[in-house]
């Protein structure tokens, strides 16, 4: 699926939208260059699934847990790990097989090593169209999506 978000507003509403078919064990992976919106399009998502949590980004605490809803969210920001050795080491096994949703920033540095099916959102700036335009690509990767 492709979407064209005009404004920071636009790409926190699809993420809005998107975030109503996630569901409970659901990972969702994110990529796309520095200030493309990735966050901000996790502030969407977590708006609907933990609604009463404020979305920080966790590059230094690399994971943020957000239990404002009814299922967990489990945020992260794999920017500065070097492989998933680096992810196992802070307890993905874990986390994967916790309760939530999965939202990782940054999936490119690990996505080759996911062994698990996922959601994968590339956003991308499109200069051309305008300073705030980005594409916003969702393609399923993994079995049964």
């Amino acid at each position: 699926m492709k979407f064209i978000s005009k404004s920071y507003e636009e790409t926190i509403n699809i993420a809005k939208d998107f975030a109503k078919n996630l569901e409970d064990g659901s990972l969702v992976t994110l990529d796309g260059d520095l200030g493309a919106g990735k966050t901000a399009f996790t502030s969407g998502l977590v708006s609907v699934l933990s609604p009463k949590t404020t979305v920080t980004s966790p590059t230094f605490t690399i994971v943020n847990e957000y239990h404002g809803g009814k299922i967990p969210v489990f945020h992260f920001d794999v920017y500065r790990l070097t492989s998933m050795d680096d992810l196992y080491d802070i307890g993905w096994n874990d986390y994967v097989n916790r309760r939530g949703i999965i939202i990782m920033e940054w999936a490119s540095v690990v996505k080759d090593e996911i062994d698990c099916p996922y959601i994968e959102i590339n956003i991308a700036r499109k200069p051309e169209m305008g300073e705030n335009v980005r594409e916003i690509n969702i393609d399923y990767r993994g079995e049964n999506k």
